[in-house]
């Protein structure tokens, strides 16, 4: 699943230094390139804005070439000089250059480090992770910290039809690393208006979802409760460093009056998070396609 180069967004951060190492960790497994990409401000508009009559043109390139030190020496002793010496440095929003970089390279994974955030941060200004899972297409890996080199990975999956792409997904990536792999499915009570049986959820996952996943049956198990807390429960349970999720593309109407287990994972990362984008079948699918993984 991993065939193109990753690109991971960089800033001098912590964060992003740990999403960098893991990036390069991935790469070097599965045998791509690694893209370094940090996003930087636009100095010219600043200036003309102010009026300064300042060259902004040359401003804008001092601009460029300190972001580029400072955030190179940051990574000098983390990652293979020639992978640092490539960054790509370009101005905008860190959205809209990541989504460029990943369209140019056709990348496979992009990279982020994760940060906390509040209900109150993510409504006044949101986070720069979730302005990316919005726009881009390509699987988001968003790091908690150091991820170590055989990192134990859990997929959630619940039954709609991000279910099979998250799977597999997940079994893609457990296999490049030469890690364990776990499975969870949730069964959220259905409300009385649903009139659907207790089970409806537990049928569906064991009939279609459970045979795409080549483990013993031990590494399959079914709770029951609230996805987001059942989900991480069973991370600390089972000491998962990475957690799979598929991504249904909700309308922020929807994430607003519902909220999303994708988007609480990732505000609150109990562990690194990988988030797989699928899109909404134009059609209905057949029952085995029908299945999958918890999120939002």
């Amino acid at each position: 699943m991993i065939t193109q180069p990753i690109v991971v967004g960089v800033d001098g951060s912590p964060e992003s230094v740990a999403a960098a190492s893991a990036a390069w960790m991935v790469a070097e497994l599965a045998g791509v390139p690694c893209r370094l990409v940090h996003a930087a401000n636009d100095v010219s508009a600043a200036l003309e804005f102010a009026g300064t009559g300042m060259l902004s043109e040359t401003m804008q390139l001092a601009a460029l070439r300190q972001a580029r030190a400072t955030v190179s020496a940051s990574l000098w002793d983390v990652l293979p000089g020639p992978v640092v010496e490539a960054m790509v440095v370009s101005t905008g929003t860190t959205a809209e250059v990541l989504e460029a970089v990943i369209r140019e390279t056709d990348a496979s994974l992009l990279v982020l480090g994760g940060k906390h955030h509040s209900s109150l941060g993510r409504w006044l200004g949101g986070s720069t992770v979730q302005q990316v899972v919005r726009r881009v297409t390509a699987p988001l890996l968003v790091t908690a910290g150091e991820l170590r080199r055989r990192p134990r990975i859990m997929v959630a999956v619940d039954q709609s039809y991000a279910a099979i792409p998250a799977v597999e997904q997940a079994v893609a990536f457990a296999r490049i690393l030469g890690c364990p792999l776990h499975a969870l499915h949730v069964v959220d009570p259905p409300p009385e208006m649903a009139e659907l049986p207790p089970n409806w959820s537990r049928d569906i996952v064991e009939r279609d979802i459970w045979p795409q996943i080549p483990l013993v049956e031990q590494g399959k198990v079914i709770r029951e409760g609230a996805p987001f807390t059942t989900i991480v429960d069973e991370v600390s349970v089972w000491r998962a460093d990475v957690v799979v999720v598929g991504s249904h593309g909700k309308g922020w109407v929807d994430r607003l009056l519902i909220g999303s287990v994708t988007e609480d994972l990732l505000n609150n990362l109990p562990c690194a998070v990988l988030v797989v984008p699928v899109r909404k079948p134009e059609r209905a699918a057949a029952p085995t396609q029908q299945a999958v993984a918890a999120t939002g």
